[in-house]
């Protein structure tokens, strides 16, 4: 039995890592290949798969790890970096999409507890699909990329109370019976997880962390440990990991903690896709395709338009609103494990997880191109986008810029634009910052700085721009194709005006240089030049001080200089 086995999880692993190969290269999820490793080597084509009971463990222990996981990455202070308009944005969506989600699998005769699951699984979307295709485009930073990733987190930590919730109840008893238990057990846990986490923890990990292997050992020990009481007070294994990984979010080995486990982590929940895969089982008694169809055109289209008149509401401009709501046109891993823990307990069939499975498997492939020409759909959707803006916000909240001309426009407030401008021996009422982020506005309009709230993309931003007759442009936002249609604006305007961009890479300032652009900058390339200015001291032993930040003035003379 063992070498059978083991045979099945060589051929299951070996499955998954083709596909995920193979998916990686046609720009697909993994997630998705680990789902199809299990439809193919499941009961419906194959059906390798024959040792199910084992994988499911291993599974679990997938969903185990990776809640402990994100136990240790919570951080109380998240809330207060993503700020207003991602916690409105994120749980507006999750109560919008629950009701849409509800209305139409009541609708469509599911009962009121399936239903209701069939709804919070609609409201997830992958935050590491989102954060993958991001960073991919370079728009991590963006200003959408931001309140994206804000809502999103928003998100997992709804999902991770609605897992930990629904792991603890069970179909078999009366929920009402349930609930005095429930809470004679939560306190009990709750007071167990202070006492350790107040009194025990950190003199057990000291003494582990000098061994690393003691230290890997003991953070699954204490994370089995936590999941094993859980499991004992009535509560699932999961609620047990998750608290386990709180409990240690604050010691100084959480980093290492968290570099050993995650690979442990991703082998066992590529398992727990593979056996949610292996489940599905192609007949017409057991997938209602039409629900599927139905549920994923609510994901691909409702969500996406919950999102964005949520943020044209909030007052942000259609390209931005836009961008952000084309994020959650998927459901999410945890949506998977949510429907998978509800079946286990008995509140949904299986053919319930089978829909939703296929839900994910349509919207994570179709959401992934829609994210990544993202800026094309937009072009052609935007003379139908201004009817659900709202410009209200900005209005009233953001200074109106003066009516008269710039000698200095300065394009985005970051780091690079506030130093820029800070430094600079220049007159405020001279200088006009342009950007698309409230945030960053309002702190400009504390330094006295004119603001405009605007998108460089955006064409009525750019004739803004010229309209000013600034002598220096310079736009310290390294987006090379909005940085070239301004560049010929200026060019077709005749202006005279100077411009200085930031280019993100060498590919991106040769085009930049071709569009005519003289002054162009490749940050990599200027702190690289400073590394080899200050490994010339060390190595002919000069005396110098690395506060040069303070003092140091670069001059930068063509495009030519920065790409040498």
């Amino acid at each position: 039995m063992i070498q059978d086995f083991f045979l099945e999880l060589a051929v299951v692993i070996v499955v998954a890592t083709l596909l995920g190969f193979l998916f990686i290269k046609l720009k697909q999820p993994a997630l998705l290949a680990f789902i199809f490793a299990g439809i193919i080597l499941g009961s419906s084509f194959l059906n390798v798969i024959t040792y199910k009971e084992l994988l499911y463990v291993f599974s679990e222990l997938g969903v185990a790890f990776l809640l402990f996981l994100v136990g240790i990455n919570l951080d109380p202070r998240i809330f207060r970096e993503i700020g207003k308009t991602s916690i409105v944005t994120g749980i507006g969506q999750i109560v919008f999409t629950t009701l849409g989600g509800f209305a139409i699998a009541s609708f469509l005769g599911f009962g009121f507890l399936e239903s209701l699951y069939i709804a919070i699984a609609l409201t997830f979307s992958s935050t590491i699909i989102i954060v993958k295709l991001l960073s991919d485009k370079k728009e991590l930073n963006s200003l959408y990329g931001k309140i994206s990733i804000g809502f999103l987190l928003v998100q997992d930590f709804v999902a991770i109370i609605a897992l930990v919730l629904i792991s603890s109840f069970s179909f078999s008893v009366d929920l009402t019976s349930q609930l005095s238990q429930f809470v004679f057990g939560l306190i009990a846990l709750f007071l167990l997880f202070f006492i350790a986490s107040k009194f025990f923890v950190k003199r057990i990990f000291d003494s582990l962390s000098k061994s690393q292997e003691l230290l890997f050992l003991g953070a699954i020990s204490w994370c089995f440990a936590f999941a094993g009481v859980a499991i004992l007070l009535g509560f699932s294994k999961e609620i047990g990991a998750f608290l386990a990984g709180v409990s240690i979010a604050s010691l100084p080995y959480t980093y290492e903690v968290l570099g050993k486990l995650k690979y442990l982590r991703d082998f066992f929940i590529v398992l727990f896709f593979v056996v949610l895969g292996s489940n599905l089982v192609f007949t017409a008694s057991n997938i209602l395709f039409a629900p599927a169809i139905i549920f994923s055109i609510f994901v691909l289209v409702g969500n996406p338009i919950i999102v964005f008149i949520l943020m044209a509401k909030l007052g942000y401009k259609g390209r931005t609103s836009f961008l952000s709501s084309l994020t959650v046109a998927q459901i999410s891993e945890f949506s998977l494990i949510l429907i998978f823990l509800g079946a286990k307990v008995g509140h949904v069939s299986s053919e319930v997880v089978s829909i939703i499975t296929l839900v994910a498997v349509v919207t994570i492939s179709a959401s992934t191109y829609m994210i990544v020409y993202n800026n094309k759909i937009y072009d052609r959707l935007s003379n139908f986008l201004p009817v659900l803006r709202s410009k209200r916000f900005f209005e009233d909240s953001l200074h109106i810029v003066e009516d008269k001309n710039y000698s200095f426009v300065c394009l985005g407030f970051g780091e690079t634009g506030k130093r820029i401008l800070i430094d600079k021996k220049m007159n405020e009422k001279d200088i006009l910052v342009v950007d698309f982020d409230p945030r960053a506005l309002k702190e400009a309009n504390k330094l006295k700085f004119n603001t405009l709230y605007g998108d460089v993309s955006d064409l009525e931003t750019i004739d803004f721009i010229l309209k000013v007759k600034p002598k220096v442009v310079v736009s310290t936002i390294m987006n090379a194709d909005s940085n070239i249609v301004l560049a010929k604006k200026l060019l077709q305007k005749n202006s005279g005006t100077n411009l200085i961009v930031l280019a993100h890479d060498l590919h991106d300032a040769k085009n930049l240089c071709a569009a005519g652009i003289k002054f162009v900058l490749v940050p990599s390339f200027i702190t690289a030049d400073k590394v080899k200015i200050i490994l010339q001291d060390i190595k002919a032993g000069r005396n110098f001080e690395l506060n040069w930040l303070k003092n140091t003035e670069f001059k930068y003379d063509s495009c030519d200089y920065s790409l040498k």
